[in-house]
């Protein structure tokens, strides 16, 4: 059991509703969004949109959407592919999965746009060798996670660096990540968060689904030792905390210290997709319907004290684990894949499969704004 914490606290995120707002929606999955100021850009397995007014249009697994309004923007390039991963970052929007054309170019599984005009920046290249879940630029370099074992002509499996220039691989980062794919990417602390299904970073299983290693290097940082053994979907960083969502033994949001010693969780019924911070609030999403009422939590997510609150897919606690009263109750069986929060923390926007909230009260398809 855990003790409690002392946090230093980010403005509060204003949840004012347990319904979203209107916006644009999608024919199947969003798998990923992200923010570039009021524009918030969606991936997935989607081949088209509605609009607020009604009216539909072709978007080929990648799209953009006004956070503020909830109106589909023009922005529709061309893939021939599912889009897994949508991140924004020094001045581009980068885009993963298994695609292997963008607007009839060969762009086999990453690609990345200018932010300024749209278009596709035909000279960013790295070439892997099979799919990318996750990319994470950090100023000249772009991180990628997946399953590919090769980046360009050079041998580096499932996690590998790339020159934010040209996509050339940056042949000094060479991280051992083995059995087993990454999933997602976090930089925080002078490190980079590693997360996903693999078992062992260098030979150790210690280092299994969650791990930190050396930017520059890639060598596994041994000071961050979090003990994770079931698949690790995403991270979080804020503040001196790290968030992870764990989809396994039911599924919770655990939250750790920069050492990697586990602080609170929160269990649910069903597999944690994705988790992020707004302000001092931990939202979780996922496939779950019931959540514990206290982290009171077994070594399987069984609710301890024998108490479930319903919680359809989405959930908040507050940063000592307590759990909100936030509850969208969305529907649908996979539920929310991925939640970001607008920049200003004006807005959050989930992705996922859901097509209702509030029970079926309102029907908003695969992409929600909250405000």
């Amino acid at each position: 059991m855990f003790g409690a914490l002392l946090f230093l606290q980010a403005p509060a995120g204003a949840i004012d509703s347990h319904l979203p707002q209107a916006s644009a929606s999608f024919n199947a999955t969003v798998y990923k969004v992200a923010y570039d100021g009021d524009t918030v850009y969606s991936g997935g397995e989607f081949t088209r949109a509605k609009n607020t007014d009604g009216t539909f249009a072709r978007r080929n697994y990648l799209a953009a959407v006004n956070s503020a309004t909830g109106a589909l923007l023009p922005f529709a390039p061309s893939l021939d592919g599912p889009v897994y991963e949508v991140k924004t970052g020094g001045g581009h929007l980068y885009i993963a999965g298994k695609f292997t054309q963008v607007d009839g170019v060969a762009r086999p599984r990453v690609a990345r746009f200018d932010l300024g005009t749209g278009e596709l920046d035909t000279t960013w290249k790295p070439r892997p060798s099979a799919t990318v879940y996750t990319v994470e630029p950090v100023g000249s370099t772009v991180y990628l996670g997946g399953t590919f074992v090769t980046v360009g002509d050079f041998a580096q499996p499932s996690l590998a660096a790339v020159n934010a220039t040209d996509g050339a691989p940056i042949t000094t980062f060479t991280p051992r990540v083995q059995e087993g794919a990454v999933r997602d990417l976090e930089s925080g602390h002078g490190r980079l968060y590693v997360a996903g299904a693999f078992s062992r970073v260098e030979d150790d299983k210690k280092y299994g689904k969650l791990a930190a290693v050396n930017p520059t290097s890639g060598a596994v940082d041994t000071s961050f030792a979090a003990k994770v053994y079931v698949l690790t979907r995403e991270i979080a960083v804020a503040g001196d905390r790290v968030f992870a969502a764990l989809d396994g033994r039911g599924g919770e949001i655990r939250a750790f210290d920069r050492g990697g010693e586990a602080l609170w969780y929160q269990a649910v019924d069903g597999g944690m997709q994705t988790v992020e911070v707004w302000g001092d609030t931990v939202i979780g999403g996922g496939h779950f319907d019931r959540a514990c009422v206290t982290n009171h939590a077994g070594p399987h997510g069984e609710c301890l004290d024998g108490v479930r609150a319903e919680r359809g897919k989405l959930l908040a606690v507050d940063m000592n684990g307590r759990l909100l009263d936030w509850d969208p109750n969305a529907n649908g069986v996979v539920g929310a894949w991925d939640a970001e929060v607008h920049p200003s923390g004006s807005n959050l926007t989930v992705g996922g499969a859901f097509t209702t909230f509030g029970g079926g009260l309102q029907e908003q398809k695969r992409l929600a704004v909250f405000a």
